[in-house]
């Protein structure tokens, strides 16, 4: 239990204020779920979250692995319905330390709602003596990734390990900025942009290279000048922009190999895994294995709204073909949106074998005049 603890206070310090979270405790039943519905990871909440971790009682009663999905997937639900989310794709990480029942009609279900609502699951099995087929399996069938952690591994490092999916599968090219305190107590503002290495065809993250706003400008005299309120959408904005994850199940599988062999999805894992198209053998995976890539010319217009005065970037994790009727698109307002939004939409082809040798360019991206706040419906919350 203490293990599962430390790791959703990792899990916790990875995120930030453009990201939305909900924690579930479970034991025979749902022990303690912190919010109805995800909330924005700011500062406040971070530290909200963590003292009522601190708070709850995490070793008492069995493991029951079927309530606990569920209340996961009914609080992105009715998330999503609430407009609570920052509208991107949706991650669940399932961590236990025990074992479970999970029967086929859960997994069903799991996988029904997980394609619904764009989501990912990470499962993480805690020490040598908790489930693992099940947590394997709930990842393979739902576009994740399998993490087995023996007892005395180094947690932090592995919590972080979700994070390199997403940056396989995303290209920022951006610059994303965080509000924090630093331990004088000061407020300061951070700009960060990846830097890629792009000599093959997919592009893999060499690091992070971040500036202080603070180093160029005095922050208090910049909010007196005029221009501040533009700073400050525009950096918002940019910031929590929704972007496409772009990968297949090749892409996934070099992922899972990255961590262990244990964690590559075979057709031997459960009954029925070889209709997934799965390798019999591990050994059929390796780091050098061609994937498909996508035409890196498919890009979407930076200026359209749709019909409800969406951005593109919105649709991302939405079915563009059909969308909740309640929201009320029109045919022709479809059309449109899958014509201006192929990347959002995940319209661009896949290609194999791949045809270029190196992963191009970010594209430019032209700062706009206005603010895109201020002339239609974006993302999250500022």
């Amino acid at each position: 239990h203490e293990m599962a603890k430390a790791a959703t206070e990792q899990i916790l310090d990875t995120l930030t204020w453009k990201d939305f979270v909900n924690v579930v405790l479970f034991n025979n039943y749902a022990s303690a779920v912190y919010s109805r519905n995800l909330v924005p990871v700011t500062e406040q909440n971070r530290a909200a979250i963590k003292a009522w971790a601190d708070r709850q009682i995490w070793q008492q009663g069995g493991t029951n692995f079927k309530v606990a999905m569920r209340k996961a997937l009914e609080s992105i639900r009715d998330s999503v319905a609430d407009g609570t989310t920052a509208m991107c794709q949706k991650a669940i990480m399932f961590l236990t330390d025990g074992k479970a029942g999970f029967g086929e009609d859960d997994f069903a279900l799991v996988k029904e709602m997980a394609i619904r609502y764009d989501i990912v699951i990470f499962s993480y099995a805690l020490g040598d003596d908790a489930e693992r087929t099940i947590a394997k399996r709930l990842a393979c069938e739902n576009r994740g990734v399998f993490y087995p952690v023996a007892d005395g591994e180094d947690l932090k490092k592995i919590m972080a390990e979700y994070y390199n999916y997403f940056v396989q599968g995303q290209q920022i090219c951006t610059t994303g900025f965080v509000r924090y305190t630093a331990v004088q107590g000061h407020t300061l503002y951070g700009a960060c942009m990846p830097m890629y290495d792009r000599t093959r065809a997919s592009h893999a993250l060499l690091g992070v290279s971040c500036l202080d706003v603070n180093l160029i400008a005095d922050i208090d005299k910049m909010k007196q000048q005029e221009g501040w309120e533009y700073f400050k959408c525009q950096a918002s904005d940019n910031t929590k922009q929704c972007r496409p994850l772009d990968l297949t199940e090749c892409h996934r599988q070099r992922l899972r190999l990255a961590y262990s062999n244990e964690s590559v999805c075979l057709s031997s894992d459960w009954p029925g895994a070889e209709e997934l198209g799965f390798p019999a053998d591990a050994s059929q995976v390796t780091q050098d294995m061609e994937c498909a890539c996508q035409d890196q010319n498919c890009q979407e217009d930076p200026d359209f709204t749709d019909e409800l005065n969406y951005f593109c970037d919105t649709w991302i994790g939405d079915d563009c073909f059909n969308p909740n009727p309640v929201w009320g698109y029109s045919e022709e307002g479809l059309r449109e949106v899958r014509e201006k939004c192929k990347r959002s939409c995940g319209l661009c082809e896949w290609t194999k074998p791949c045809p270029r040798a190196t992963s191009e360019e970010c594209p430019v991206n032209p700062v706009l005049a206005e603010c895109r706040a201020c002339v239609g419906k974006v993302s999250g919350v500022d």
